[in-house]
């Protein structure tokens, strides 16, 4: 019984997103599209999640059920879905345990969990018995999945890569510096001066610069790309002048990264003729 019911939820989530290899491409930019709303940095002041009060890394559940219903193009059922007639609910984690509500009891579920330290996410199924869960509940009267239900879960993605957090992959120090300066403009050009030679994400930058035309401050001659120029720095686009960086012998860039560099001489000629070539065409 247990996996017809899976395997109809299965085929009605990969049918609307166009297999597994939808799934793969689109619920990692998810995740990390989900945790960056809930960290919020623009507002809040903090770049990681980790940073966050407990309460506030609660609401991630929440955003991740919002999120996975409009990526799916679903309903709210008498749970968190209405999947073609079946109510299943969503239960995320990022500590390992999925806490199931009495109302979920024997109904599937979807089981979604993250590590934003590793960048690693996880997106399985499985039928929430009561058999499955762990005696005891928390203050809410949620139950666990016990170590024997988590063995009933089938995987869709296990240890699947999503766009880690730029700030956690520099220093606590340096990525706190960022945010010293009080406008959007100065923010960015802390960004790219103090961080030179490396890709930086679109996400990195609207992070910290809460604006609405904040990426134009970084594509378009004005603000912050003048200040940089003002220093012999250069703004590289991955998405516009990837030859370019390749050339030039740095890291490669995705179409939402950017680079900044304080270019040598020989540099300087090739980004000069690179880009006056870009205006004849």
């Amino acid at each position: 019984m247990d996996e017809e019911i899976l395997n109809r939820v299965e085929q009605s989530i990969l049918s609307r997103i166009h297999g597994l290899t939808g799934l793969r491409l689109a619920f990692p930019e998810l995740m990390r599209r989900a945790v960056d709303e809930v960290i919020d940095a623009p507002r809040s002041g903090r770049l990681t999640f980790r940073e966050l009060e407990p309460t506030e890394k609660t609401y991630l559940g929440t955003k991740i059920e919002i999120l996975v219903r409009n990526l799916l193009k679903l309903e709210r059922g008498v749970l968190d879905l209405d999947l073609d007639g079946l109510d299943v609910d969503i239960k995320n984690t990022t500590r390992g345990d999925w806490m199931i509500p009495r109302e979920a009891f024997g109904m599937p579920c979807i089981v979604i969990s993250s590590n934003e330290q590793k960048a690693l996410c996880d997106f399985g199924i499985v039928v929430a018995h009561f058999r499955y869960l762990r005696p005891g509940h928390n203050q809410d009267k949620k139950f666990a999945l016990s170590a024997s239900g988590k063995k009933q879960i089938r995987w869709l993605l296990k240890d699947e890569p999503y766009p880690k957090n730029f700030f956690e992959t520099i220093d606590r120090d340096l990525a706190r510096s960022m945010m010293m300066p009080r406008g959007g403009t100065d923010r960015i050009v802390q960004l790219f001066t103090l961080l030179q030679n490396r890709p930086i994400p679109r996400h990195a930058i609207l992070s910290i610069a809460p604006q609405k035309d904040s990426m134009k401050r970084v594509r378009k001659n004005g603000g912050a790309r003048d200040a940089l120029t003002e220093k012999g720095i250069e703004i590289l686009s991955g998405q516009r002048e990837r030859s370019l960086i390749a050339d030039l012998g740095l890291p490669n860039c995705t179409k939402d990264e950017f680079l900044s560099l304080t270019p040598s001489p020989r540099q300087r000629v090739l980004i000069e003729t690179f880009r006056a070539a870009q205006k004849k065409k």
